[in-house]
């Protein structure tokens, strides 16, 4: 990494810890976050922006008299200055429920840098974002097409109170495209990227390419969608969303105030037996992928649901305070990386076997629903028509409706094929309420 800071920093954090005890903080985490990267982007087919971006945070969090100061900038020239300010922040600051930071414990290793990925140069992410816009160009000359590219390094330090100091190097690489078509009123949005620490096998602009060309295929058609009760086939970024209030509902605090519909349910089945759910972030050079949470705490490999039934919950250290129990070594209480087990048949078999349903690949407005509790009422950003085991065309109009918990209970299938990146497999589910408008 060009001009680096950690070792700088760390003197620097440790100094300044030192000085914020001596003025009262009884507890205290300080941080830098280095990176740099380098971009381009296509719009509308054209090279738009080739840019390099450098950025620098640092963080100061201190605990006075049990109450939360917190305070950031980016240089280190004004750590001083941000001291001082947490520490006047923390007389008027959220209580906190923990009274020390722990001490060091070993980690794991786990590989977060990448060389290959520091050496991908932007001339090769011009020529993979190229060869996307040209694939698909190809294919419709009227589309509005974006595709970019980017890889970054990063450095980080922590320094806590409980005496640890701890440097990481983490790289990364995206490459993705979006496209539009537009005929008449109507709309059709396609989108597909990935992203990973090493630059591997995973970086291919042929296979991004084979899914937004896959998409606007089985858009040719136009079909009438299903309604009432329906059998669903999810994409695995689709069974990545519909996981999110699990997710949620496992998330320590929540759990702590009684936000959480999972609460008191640890060895409850909660989901179909088919589900097995790890969060992983020991995978070298995996999305999320880290030793150490910001605490200070060591990460670890953890079963969130075996067969269906739920293990744990994720906590960090406040929240494991409200909550009587042990952190997990979760940064706001959320999952590191997770991994859902495969199924039994391949996603072409479990498509093979809809003799009617709905194929839903993305939905708008998800976020907005009850997610907590599992609720939701969506559009149907793109998604088709399944009959007799094959894709007939796409539906329009279309809002979807059920509740997460009921709908991934039961009569659930997992794929044998998961996506590499997502580790997430497709699935097929019974139930979710479909309604359309009217078609002219």
């Amino acid at each position: 990494m060009r001009n680096p800071m950690a070792k700088k920093a760390t003197g620097l954090l440790q100094k300044a810890l030192a000085t914020a005890q001596k003025k009262g903080a009884s507890a205290g985490r300080l941080s830098l976050h280095h990176s740099q990267s380098i971009g381009c982007l296509f719009e509308n087919g054209r090279l738009k922006k080739a840019d390099t971006e450098q950025r620098v945070s640092v963080s100061v969090e201190l605990v006075v008299d049990g109450r939360e100061g917190r305070s950031s900038c980016n240089s280190l020239e004004d750590l001083d200055e941000v001291v001082e300010r947490a520490l006047s922040l923390a007389k008027a600051g959220s209580a906190v429920h923990f009274d020390a930071y722990p001490p060091p414990a070993a980690l794991t290793p786990v590989k977060t840098h990448s060389q290959r990925t520091a050496a991908l140069s932007r001339q090769s992410m011009i020529e993979s974002s190229q060869k996307i816009v040209d694939a698909i160009r190809k294919y419709d000359p009227e589309l509005f097409i974006e595709a970019g590219a980017g890889r970054q390094e990063s450095e980080g330090v922590l320094v806590t109170s409980g005496g640890v100091c701890h440097r990481a190097e983490h790289s990364a690489w995206q490459l993705d495209a979006w496209v539009q078509r537009t005929e008449g009123t109507d709309m059709l949005f396609s989108d597909f990227g990935r992203s990973w620490k090493d630059l591997n096998e995973f970086y291919d602009p042929d296979v991004i390419i084979e899914h937004i060309l896959e998409d606007l295929r089985n858009a040719r058609q136009v079909a009438p969608a299903p309604t009432g009760p329906a059998t669903a086939l999810l994409s695995p970024d689709m069974l990545a969303t519909l996981l999110a209030p699990a997710q949620m509902g496992i998330n320590g605090r929540y759990v702590a105030k009684g936000d959480s519909p999972l609460r008191g349910r640890l060895g409850e089945r909660i989901l179909d037996p088919c589900f097995t759910i790890v969060d992983d972030p020991h995978l070298d050079y995996c999305n999320g992928a880290g030793q150490i949470s910001d605490d200070g705490i060591p990460t670890r490999k953890m079963a969130i649901v075996d067969g269906g039934v739920l293990k744990t919950f994720l906590y960090d250290l406040d929240s494991a305070a409200m909550a009587a129990a042990e952190p997990t070594g979760h940064n706001n209480c959320s999952p590191h990386s997770i991994d859902v087990a495969p199924g039994r048949r391949p996603s072409e078999e479990l498509l093979a076997s809809i003799g009617d349903g709905i194929y839903i690949k993305q939905l708008m407005g998800f976020g907005q629903s009850n997610i907590i509790n599992g609720d939701f009422s969506s559009n149907v950003a793109l998604g088709y028509r399944i009959r007799n085991g094959e894709i007939v065309g796409r539906v329009k109009n279309t809002m979807v409706a059920g509740n997460v918990y009921e709908l991934l209970k039961d009569k659930v299938h997992l794929s044998s094929d998961k996506d590499p990146v997502r580790r997430m497999p497709y699935a097929v589910l019974e139930g979710i309420q479909v309604s359309a408008a009217e078609q002219k």
